[in-house]
């Protein structure tokens, strides 16, 4: 495993504050942080996040039987979610199937933050532009897109390509709406453009729910501040049979006392300290003792990293060959026993690579209930020595499911950029 660099460290740190700070059911939580063995000499942050068994890509990818209520507990889970993220004024700003991580039970949780940013009461809206919340809406109207066609709603190639694909379905933008956009290249090229009217989306979703595609539309407005906000998607007649208000929280925003470390300039020995601090939030007693101004003579704990780096290493060399199971595991105080990873008796799996999500044999199976949500949304802290066989997961997807990783630097490729306009 090669160590992580630490002009990485300040991407990182930012990530599992943030996470940190956004606690709701639709959002993937961190369950730990393994101790480093040095305090100011460490390179690597091994971060413990809850057990899901996929994600949004996989189970797109591998079911072609999802329900019209499928998608809509999805769209609601993923909006719910955002609503509790924007009033934070946190914007995710990399919103995609790959980051939106799923259950069998159809519960689903948005994840990587490495591309957030935060937007203070006192800051100008205007300065970030691309930091509101309707960059993060338009995400959500190509996932549902994606989830009612099975592909990409808009797979450019370049951003040319792009705009076509764009403006094919949704017509050219007005004068005004071009002369709002950034990219000098891109309003160029839209104002060259011969006129396109705006294709009706029944016509491209035909077995659609009326109500769904009239909220897609609103979603998908080219014109950021027509698109709606998280909580009046949520007030959309869509999801009338649904939404509950008691159940959709919002958060409190994001001070920026919590962030002052951006607005200063900080060397390699404060990032370390920093990080530090923050893995201290998951070791109580350390924690106490730090603030208390104690300066202890080695960790509390003993550090599970090395030993966690040769399991790592030889799940990456064998797992998915057919190979026998890692090492035992020794249990370590550093790493919470009820996070362990359950070993699976495939012999007596018999359900398809990738099949996540059960057939609907009833609305109320996907969680459409007050009582049925709530349960879906308890934290299971136990797992059994084998699971049912809906439940496997391909070995493709394994990094995801173990969802234990090293943090690392996040890279927009071009192929996500339809989810970022």
């Amino acid at each position: 495993m090669t160590s992580l660099n630490m002009s990485l460290m300040p991407h990182a740190f930012f990530e599992i504050k943030l996470l940190r700070l956004l606690r709701h059911p639709d959002i993937v939580e961190i369950k730990h942080i393994l101790l480093p063995p040095s305090r100011r000499e460490f390179k690597d942050i091994y971060v413990v996040f809850e057990l899901m068994e996929s994600d949004l890509h996989q189970v797109i990818k591998a079911n072609d039987d999802l329900t019209p209520e499928h998608y809509q507990f999805f769209l609601y889970q993923l909006l719910r979610g955002l609503k509790y993220i924007h009033t934070a004024n946190v914007f995710h700003r990399d919103l995609k199937p790959k980051n939106i991580l799923a259950n069998a039970d159809c519960k689903l949780k948005i994840c990587d933050f490495g591309l957030a940013r935060v937007a203070f009461n006192d800051t100008p809206m205007a300065i970030f532009w691309t930091y509101t919340p309707a960059i993060d809406i338009w995400s959500i109207g190509c996932i549902f897109a994606e989830l009612l066609t099975g592909k990409p709603l808009f797979p450019g190639k370049n951003v040319v390509h792009q705009l076509d694909l764009m403006t094919d379905l949704l017509g050219t933008p007005p004068p005004e709406t071009i002369a709002r956009i950034r990219n000098e290249k891109a309003r160029r090229y839209l104002n060259s453009m011969r006129k396109k009217k705006p294709i009706p989306l029944s016509y491209k979703f035909r077995n659609a729910d009326p109500l769904a595609l009239r909220l897609l539309e609103r979603m998908l407005a080219f014109d950021p501040k027509d698109r709606p906000t998280a909580e009046e998607a949520l007030a959309d007649p869509y999801f009338r049979n649904l939404a509950r208000v008691e159940r959709e929280p919002s958060a409190q925003p994001v001070t920026k006392m919590e962030f002052e470390f951006e607005r200063r300039r900080i060397t390699k020995d404060d990032v370390r300290e920093l990080i530090y601090r923050e893995i201290l939030e998951y070791h109580p007693k350390m924690l106490k003792e730090f603030l208390e101004g104690a300066e202890p003579t080695g960790f509390m704990y003993p550090s599970a990293v090395d030993k966690f780096k040769k399991q790592f290493a030889h799940l990456e060399e064998h797992y998915g060959n057919g190979s026998a199971a890692p090492p035992q595991r020794q249990h370590s105080s550093s790493l919470p026993r009820f996070l362990e990873i359950a070993n699976i008796d495939e012999s007596s799996v018999a359900a398809r690579p990738g099949k996540v999500i059960g057939p609907m044999l009833h609305y109320n199976n996907c969680g459409a209930t007050t009582a049925s949500i709530e349960t879906n949304e308890q934290r299971k802290t136990l797992r059994t020595s084998a699971m049912p066989a809906q439940y496997i997961v391909p070995s493709s997807s394994y990094p995801k499911s173990i969802q234990v990783a090293r943090m690392k630097a996040r890279k927009i490729e071009w192929k996500d950029q339809q989810y970022a306009t």
